[in-house]
């Protein structure tokens, strides 16, 4: 990520405070600003984004009382999110939300900041994902703020994404404590998934888990209900062929319990 080097910035200050003493009036200020705006469209639409960055610093740290100053902040996100700055770009986008909130470009910078925090995540699911959480919420607060936008079923679209990549990354930690047969610890991953990510793909997988936890530590009638309430909730799963099997075999141990109990 690169910035205005301290000295240029403050080079660039000393120029324009002395163009506008100079000036002596807010027209003067005024032409100054819409000339660096001007200057800075030029650079973005040209793809030069960290000249656009620069310029667009400029104008927005020494010309906060333009009139198109919540523009100049929206397109220095999007100048960022340009050069692959999404980290800043974030928080470029959630700073014109909460600067100019009348802005007509907030609900715009709103759900960009969400987009901009999914693009900063690390693919693989396994690695750090806070940034997820952060788009999800940003995500839905965008539709709460803007129930009309066309943007909306894109941003649902982002957040079950978002979700499901959360919720594989706590379902595949379950699955290894499910595997080393710790399944105090892969019961708490599951059940997590289910009260987090109940719209996931993973949630029916999960609750299936928490079903074979009960069966392998023998509490059948538990193990019954769960693969009970799998095949009720999730009656198009592939799985429910598994859960049928499943509850037979828990019918054949309760006859051999019934007749071994009987023979006693």
């Amino acid at each position: 990520m690169k910035y205005i080097p301290v000295i240029i910035a403050l080079m660039v200050l000393a120029v324009l405070t002395m163009s506008l003493g100079c000036g002596g009036n807010r027209t003067k200020a005024s032409e100054n600003a819409r000339v660096q705006f001007e200057r800075a469209m030029k650079q973005y639409e040209k793809g030069k984004f960290l000249n656009a960055i620069e310029d667009f610093q400029v104008l927005v740290y020494n010309f906060p009382g333009a009139d198109f100053i919540d523009s100049a902040q929206y397109f220095l996100a999007h100048s960022y999110y340009g050069n692959k700055d999404h980290e800043i770009a974030a928080v470029e986008f959630q700073r014109l939300v909460n600067s100019y909130p009348q802005s007509e470009l907030s609900d715009d910078a709103q759900y960009m900041a969400g987009v901009c925090y999914v693009k900063n995540t690390p693919k693989h699911y396994g690695l750090d994902q806070e940034d997820l959480k952060r788009a999800i919420t940003a995500l839905n607060n965008f539709i709460l703020d803007n129930p009309e936008s066309p943007l909306i079923e894109e941003a649902r679209t982002m957040i079950i994404g978002a979700q499901t990549k959360l919720a594989r990354k706590e379902y595949e930690n379950g699955v290894l404590y499910f595997k080393v047969l710790d399944y105090t610890a892969a019961k708490i991953y599951f059940q997590y998934v289910i009260d987090e990510y109940t719209d996931t793909e993973y949630a029916p997988k999960a609750l299936f888990k928490l079903a074979e936890i009960e069966y392998r530590q023998k509490n059948y009638a538990a193990a019954s209900e769960r693969f009970n309430q799998f095949i009720s909730i999730y009656e198009n799963s592939e799985l429910v062929h598994d859960a049928n099997e499943y509850l037979e075999k828990i019918s054949e141990k309760r006859e051999t319990s019934d007749v071994a109990g009987d023979d006693s």
